[in-house]
């Protein structure tokens, strides 16, 4: 008697779709929890990548201003230096052997500051680059965090998620606690 009960049972259950249904609750809860976890470790990466930004700030900052002291000093050499090429160049210049031993020695010098101002130049320009470079991925890891969170919300995944923007994760229960 048992046996017809149990076949009747599952006879009813794939007429009804129920089967069918509970599979497809289990595919949609197991991909629920690989964007929870993808969500976790999506949310890790940016705040790591929110505290290097923070600590490259400062960084970028002297950066910038050094740079701009830098090209400010560039310019006034190269304007020096174009003054006295023409003096020298033109013959406008008048001077003992003594003198024009003592402009060429200044010229040269001028050239050797100028090439190891662009060294630095080149050594700012790098950092710029690097710099670009994080914050590029930065913004990649905010939008794949932001897209994951509102596949999550609109899977129902988390309840109060946001559709749009920064992603605000829900805070952990400790642990001991009940979960609501």
């Amino acid at each position: 008697m048992t046996g017809v009960r149990t076949r009747l049972r599952r006879r009813l259950r794939r007429s009804s779709g129920v089967d069918k249904l509970a599979e497809r609750l289990a595919k949609t809860d197991a991909r629920l929890a690989r964007q929870g976890e993808k969500l976790t470790t999506l949310g890790k990466r940016e705040k790591r990548n929110r505290e290097l930004l923070d600590e490259m700030k400062p960084v970028a900052y002297r950066v910038q201003s050094l740079l701009e002291i830098l090209a400010a000093q560039v310019g006034a050499i190269e304007e020096r230096l174009q003054d006295l090429t023409e003096k020298v160049e033109a013959g406008g210049f008048d001077a003992t052997d003594g003198d024009k031993a003592e402009t060429r020695s200044l010229i040269q010098e001028v050239r050797e500051e100028h090439q190891r101002i662009r060294v630095r130049f080149g050594a700012v320009a790098r950092y710029e680059e690097r710099l670009r470079r994080l914050e590029s991925a930065l913004a990649e890891e905010m939008a794949a965090a932001a897209e994951l969170a509102r596949e999550a919300a609109l899977n129902g995944a988390l309840a109060n998620a946001p559709t749009h923007g920064a992603v605000d994760l829900p805070e952990e229960p400790a642990e001991g606690s009940p979960t609501t």
